[in-house]
């Protein structure tokens, strides 16, 4: 079911079908009532900060919204609540990676818009996987 985006609108679009698929994932997940206020705070942490993700421009920015696209995929499919919890979590960093942004900026108030504009956070593995390093 992958989508390719073409150059003039789905590309743009992109984020957008990230941050619906994410919330419909959440929905998913809240149907687990002892789960219900950790589903909360992930979405309140990372649905704006999905949100705030921007796709590069020309064709690495094709080639970023077809990533976006496929990690979407991925959790359309996903049925069972406790799997959509897993990825919750998981989800916004794969995006993330994807378009060469960074979701925990804004959870921690900074507005992280890529990995080198955080260089107190020297361990994070999505600064090394982007080149980053050490």
């Amino acid at each position: 079911m992958t989508r390719n985006p073409d150059p003039t609108s789905g590309a743009s679009q992109s984020i957008e079908r990230a941050a619906a698929a994410y919330s419909a994932l959440a929905e998913l997940g809240e149907t687990i009532e002892d789960e219900w206020q950790y589903v909360t705070d992930l979405v309140e942490a990372y649905l704006p900060a999905i949100r705030c993700l921007r796709l590069p421009d020309g064709e690495v920015g094709l080639e970023a919204a077809m990533a976006v696209d496929e990690a979407i995929d991925e959790i359309v499919g996903i049925t069972d609540p406790h799997r959509a919890i897993d990825w919750l979590s998981t989800f916004p960093h794969v995006v993330a990676l994807a378009v060469g942004g960074d979701v925990d900026g804004a959870v921690t108030g900074r507005s992280g818009s890529s990995a080198e504009s955080r260089p107190d956070d020297d361990d994070s593995p999505f600064r090394i996987l982007m080149g980053g390093g050490r």
